[in-house]
């Protein structure tokens, strides 16, 4: 049986992780009358959505592209009065010569050939659930390996459409991951549904002016604790409550938010052998931003290189990089693989692509796309996390149970936090 907040007052709550997913379950916390001390280990918040600046432009160099399914994301923008703008337009590069095959669109033929009814069918029927927050209530109908669950159901245009978007932006490739990641994915660009709305009043894409990070430390400014550069060092889960170790001192709650991955936060956490084992069934992708300068190369879109999206043979190379500012030979790359690679492997592609690497001006490596594989999806490893939550005073959230997409995190975050913390009398959220 869960253990679930007595409810007859606030709750303290301590929150692990201030990337978008802890920051919003801290907002809607909040909000609900409860007592919230969010801790990040990192000097600066916006987790994966981190923005730098370089000759006075904001650069992105993780998750920033929001589109018409990004309802949450645009409510809080809203809220928060941040300015967006649109985004730069996608485009393919096929051949190992841009001069000799120009940059084109993605392919459409998953809308076009007939193949979308079948897929809408097949939704209805085995995965209904699949655009809610979360991904255990569809783990299961979409556990097959992608690439056999596409041929079983004659929806192999599906990779074509798709694929090379999915692994561009870090998901992995389609010859080594689960249907539900990427059914998932497809599903949250929006060009899946009957009715596409707009946000904001954009009928395409949009991000945030001045960078992403914007919105999130927008966030953080209206919480009343956010403490960064703060190291966890222990997590203690007792009948009473919790008590979390840090290197400035300890933080007694109620109750627990775990926004990192479980596998990253067993170390110091006081562990059930279900979280353990748990934890050992993680997978994630080795992803990499690079910003540099370079001159020579197509500009003014999102690029991707599908030559190095198709197979993980190609891991290392750069599958995608983003011309923002016209003007300006300032890019960012995103790659795979292992930090000694990179370096080399991007000079090499740039140079293949017709173009120059300058000045390398910050790389990131970041431990991207918390998931499971096949097997453990269908033996029920989401259901079991989700069992959990609530369980030794503790609250999972971020990309493991939610998908690692800004939307998928925030909407999950808030969420679970109206389902396990009612507001309490005369709060903002009641």
């Amino acid at each position: 049986m869960q253990e679930l907040p007595d409810t007859a007052g606030p709750r303290s709550v301590v929150v692990i992780g201030a990337g978008p997913g802890g920051l919003a379950a801290a907002r809607e916390l909040e909000r609900a009358g409860h007592r919230v001390t969010v801790l990040e280990e990192q000097d600066a918040v916006a987790g994966k959505c981190q923005s730098v600046h370089v000759d006075g432009r904001a650069y992105d160099l993780g998750g920033h592209i929001c589109t018409s399914q990004y309802a949450r994301v645009a409510e809080l923008v809203t809220e928060l009065d941040v300015e967006t703008e649109r985004t730069a337009r996608y485009r393919v590069i096929g051949g190992l010569d841009v001069a000799a095959r120009a940059p084109g669109r993605q392919s459409m033929a998953f809308l076009l050939d007939g193949a979308l009814p079948r897929y809408q069918a097949l939704r209805e029927r085995e995965f209904p659930r699949i655009a809610e927050p979360g991904l255990a209530h569809s783990a299961r109908a979409l556990a097959a390996p992608v690439t056999e669950w596409l041929a079983e159901h004659g929806l192999q245009s599906m990779a074509e459409s798709f694929g090379t978007g999915y692994t561009a932006a870090g998901y992995g490739y389609l010859d080594d991951v689960p249907a539900l990641y990427f059914v998932k994915y497809a599903e949250m660009t929006g060009l899946l549904s009957s009715h596409r709305p707009e946000l904001l009043g954009y009928a395409g894409d949009f991000t945030v002016v001045g960078g992403f990070a914007t919105l999130w430390r927008r966030v953080a400014d209206e919480l009343k604790d956010v403490r960064c550069a703060v190291r966890v060092e222990s997590v203690e889960r007792h009948a009473g409550g919790v008590r979390v170790g840090t290197d400035s001192g300890p933080v007694e709650a109620d109750d627990l938010v775990l926004a990192v991955g479980l596998d990253r936060i067993l170390p110091v956490l006081d562990a059930t052998e279900e979280e353990r084992d748990l934890a050992a069934r993680i997978r994630s992708n080795a992803y990499h931003t690079t910003l540099a300068s370079a001159s020579g190369l197509p500009e003014n879109a999102f690029y991707f290189l599908d030559r190095h999206t198709a197979t993980r043979e190609a891991k290392g190379h750069c599958v995608s990089y983003h011309h923002r500012y016209p003007g300006s030979d300032v890019r960012t790359f995103y790659s795979y693989g292992r930090p000694e690679d990179v370096p080399a492997l991007l000079r090499d592609d740039v140079e293949a692509l017709g173009g120059r690497l300058g000045e390398v001006h910050l790389r990131r490596e970041w431990v991207f796309m918390p998931h499971f594989g096949s097997d453990d999806l269908a033996g029920g490893a989401l259901d079991r996390l989700d069992a959990l939550q609530g369980r030794a005073r503790t609250y999972y959230a971020g990309g493991l149970p939610a998908f690692e997409l800004v939307e998928c995190a925030v909407s999950h975050a808030q969420d679970l936090a109206r389902r396990h913390f009612p507001p309490v009398d005369g709060a903002e959220g009641a």
